[in-house]
């Protein structure tokens, strides 16, 4: 599957879009579409990385990763699902089924990724404490810089587990009995749930421009 290079990359990449989420900068990289898509990049197939990026993108729409929520973290685990699925290659008989079971496996680490967040907000509770009296300008940046580098470690090995647990499940399952669905199915079909399930976001009031949105963008897509 990947390459040890390639495995190292694909956890450092899960660090960073860790940190993507609440620690650092928060410029949306961390989405699902942008990781799996960046996941695709590290084993140089871009492409697929997109495909699975955009199911878990829309399974992903209602998640608003603000204030103290507590929330599924998509970066980690898109990188982990976008590396290995572009790197598997499946043939057409068996791309549905690689591109479902990795969808399935992004999902599980999902939710392990929202666990292990909440963990260590805990921990960086009790870690930074009461300050102590004269606190040193030494001090006070290791108690910004402690939380963040545990954050980037949690979501390199996050992806790394990812990498490897997605990787051995998709070598050893056999693929044969599935039916040949196109992967393209499935990714209209994932979008569509998706976007149903974040209606919600929108408000009753605001259903007539989701709506005329959606039609709009339909009939450019019909049009092409």
């Amino acid at each position: 599957m990947l390459s040890p290079a390639q495995t190292a990359a694909a956890a450092v990449l899960g660090g960073l879009l860790a940190l993507d989420g609440t620690s650092v900068a928060q410029v949306m990289v961390s989405r699902p579409f942008v990781a799996a898509a960046l996941g695709g990049v590290v084993v140089g197939h871009p492409a697929q990385g997109m495909a699975i990026g955009i199911v878990l993108e829309a399974l992903h729409l209602a998640v608003l990763p603000v204030g103290a929520s507590r929330y599924p973290e998509g970066g980690p685990a898109a990188v982990a699902a976008g590396a290995v699925y572009a790197a598997a290659q499946a043939p057409p008989a068996a791309a549905s089924a690689t591109l479902l079971i990795a969808v399935l496996c992004a999902l599980a680490l999902e939710w392990i990724g929202g666990r292990s967040v909440i963990a260590l907000r805990q921990a960086n509770a009790r870690f930074a404490g009461a300050p102590p009296e004269g606190l040193t300008p030494g001090a006070l940046a290791r108690r910004h810089g402690t939380p963040i580098a545990l954050d980037f470690a949690r979501g390199a090995v996050l992806a790394l587990l990812g990498v490897i647990g997605v990787g051995a499940l998709l070598s050893a399952a056999d693929l044969s009995g599935f039916p040949p669905v196109a992967p393209g199915t499935v990714v209209r079909l994932a979008a569509v749930a998706g976007i149903a399930s974040a209606l919600r976001l929108f408000g009753r009031a605001n259903y007539p421009f989701f709506l005329a949105g959606g039609a709009a963008g339909a009939l450019v897509a019909w049009l092409r």
